[in-house]
Parts: structure tokens; sequence; C-alpha cells
């Protein structure tokens, strides 16, 4: 198992090569993903604060996404991002206007 900590959020464990999307989807943290995680729209976009290492290595595809929205490092796309070891800790940026709604997911109840 590997720790993904979204920061002002939760402290999660998932098992060794979930990507940060997969993760945030199934245990109820808010992170857009209108393509629907197939590498095309950067809104699962997430900063990653710390534990960058312990992600999976950039594909040319993600790059060129990021490129293609100006988004530099520290920015990776969260449908693309294994978690392979230890912890990453990452921070999902807030949004001036939500995406289209038809794949977002629900707001997780603050009843936690």
């Amino acid at each position: 198992m590997v720790k993904i900590i979204f920061k002002g959020e939760k402290t999660i464990e998932v098992p060794k090569g979930t990507t940060i999307l997969e993760a945030a989807m199934e245990h109820g943290v808010a992170l857009y993903h209108t393509c629907g995680g197939n590498c095309s729209c950067s809104t699962c976009h997430v900063r990653v604060l710390s534990g960058a290492e312990n992600l999976s290595v950039m594909s040319l595809e993600e790059a060129q996404v990021l490129d293609s929205f100006d988004l530099k490092s520290p920015i990776r796309l969260g449908c693309q991002s294994e978690v392979l070891r230890a912890e990453v800790e990452v921070e999902i940026p807030s949004r001036s206007k939500e995406p289209r709604p038809n794949k977002t997911p629900p707001v997780p109840d603050s009843h936690d």
C-alpha cells in the first residue's frame, strides 16, 4: 500500500500503481475529470507538494497535454500519475469556474 495526502481533504492508502484520479474517485475526493481520465483535458491536474519521485514517469502524452494548457511542474495529471511507492502529497487547485458537470464527481458530505 502507498499513501496519498490530499491537502486540506484527507489522507488515504491505496494499492501501489493506483492513479491519483482513481484514488480520489474511490475515496470521495472531488477531482474533476471531464475527459473520463483519458489524458486529453487537464481538468484532473494536481499540484504535487511532496513525493514527486514516488510517481510514475511522465509520458509524452501527459507532457503534451500539460504544455498545451501552459501547466508546468510541479503540476501533474491525476489520471496519469500512478503512485508507485511511499507517499505523495498533492493539492487540488481551486477553480474559478467548474468544468462540464457530466463527469464531475459528487462533492462528498462534510459528515465524515
